[in-house]
């Protein structure tokens, strides 16, 4: 029996983690009618760090309602923050909470869901079909908004645009004047204001600026004596001129030959009444006239269509969502050469945070 006890011991302690409750199990024995949520808030904030990824998603979105519950506000919003920041607004699984925490839960987040201003999806907007060239005065961001908020756009101290947002798509227009001096990246501050609850989302733009290798320009000679084997173009036209001593021996001038003109006969008269040879008219277009009845109907005809015929709405123009723009250009180095270069723009992942009073 003693010689057993090892290999016992050793297989409990191995099925341990399997005989250990579900931390969903364990949180659940501490909330229902009577709820212990300091209880429940402390043991998932240990739990929620060695979970796996989804689980810990559902424990994210229970962390802010548990802090709720204790009264802690500046806590509750800064984990549904957290939430919203790193899942956006899809729900995970929390269907495991018994009726009474479900349903008391469920109010707590739709009160969140419908009013975070939660900024996500930018993109750079394209619209060009061909390549870019020359450098844009404005660059244009799409962005789409989970709730309606009032918004700010400033760039350093100066304040570009604001107003208010219904939720949905919208576009940021950002001016790029003095920011291609060098490779950079700036913010471009983006302020959410929805109740009491103001979120600074930077826009973040880098701007990479590259100077393009010229090829070797071509040595005089083989400018003007070309390689063997390479056709000669004919000289169209053009005029050599050949001076001794300031004074004109010989001019020779080579014009290019011009098509040689034709023309082409018309046929003669047609058939009576066909064309181009009518009969001239009987009487002159002065000695005619319409009723002024059938005049009246006429023209309120001609207004009746044009009025039912409106022309169609322009169609907004059409963009591309890009992670990317490039653009080519010229400019001038500090050794005073002009080069050719190439600047590229694109959006560096920024997350969004609250201003704290």
């Amino acid at each position: 029996m003693t010689k057993r006890m090892p290999t016992v011991l050793l297989l409990l302690l191995a099925l341990a983690p399997l005989l250990r409750a579900d931390w969903k199990s364990e949180l659940l024995s501490r909330l229902g009618r009577t709820p212990d949520y300091r209880a429940a808030y402390d043991y998932l904030v240990e739990e929620s760090k060695k979970m796996e990824p989804e689980d810990k998603q559902t424990a994210s979105v229970l962390l802010p309602f548990l802090a709720g519950k204790l009264g802690d506000v500046i806590r509750e919003r800064d984990l549904a923050v957290e939430y919203f920041e790193t899942y956006r607004d899809y729900d995970p699984d929390f269907g495991f909470l018994d009726d009474y925490t479900l349903r008391d839960f469920i109010a707590f987040w739709a009160r969140w869901k419908n009013s975070y201003p939660l900024a996500y999806d930018l993109n750079l907007l394209s619209y060009a079909k061909g390549p870019a060239t020359g450098l844009p005065a404005t660059v244009e961001v799409g962005l789409e908004l989970l709730n309606p908020a009032f918004y700010r756009i400033s760039l350093g101290p100066y304040i570009l645009e604001g107003g208010h947002w219904p939720a949905g798509f919208h576009i940021l227009t950002i001016p790029l004047n003095g920011l291609f001096e060098r490779s950079d990246t700036y913010d471009i501050i983006l302020d959410l204001r929805a109740g009491d609850i103001i979120v600074r989302k930077p826009v973040r733009v880098r701007i990479d600026i590259a100077d393009m290798v010229a090829g070797a320009a071509p040595s005089p000679r083989d400018a003007f004596f070309p390689k063997s084997g390479t056709p000669a173009k004919p000289i169209p036209e053009g005029e050599i001129s050949l001076y001794v001593d300031g004074k004109l021996i010989l001019r020779s001038r080579k014009i290019a030959a011009k098509p040689s003109s034709f023309s082409f006969p018309l046929g003669g008269p047609l058939m009576p009444g066909q064309k181009p040879y009518l009969p001239p008219p009987k009487t002159g277009p002065m000695a005619s006239g319409v009723n002024i009845v059938d005049a009246i109907a006429l023209a309120y005809k001609a207004i009746k269509d044009l009025v039912a015929k409106k022309p169609p709405k322009p169609s907004p123009p059409s963009y591309q969502k890009v992670s990317s723009l490039s653009f080519a250009y010229s400019r001038t180095t500090a050794d005073g050469l002009g080069v050719s270069a190439r600047a590229s723009i694109d959006l560096v992942p920024a997350r969004a945070f609250v201003l704290k009073e």
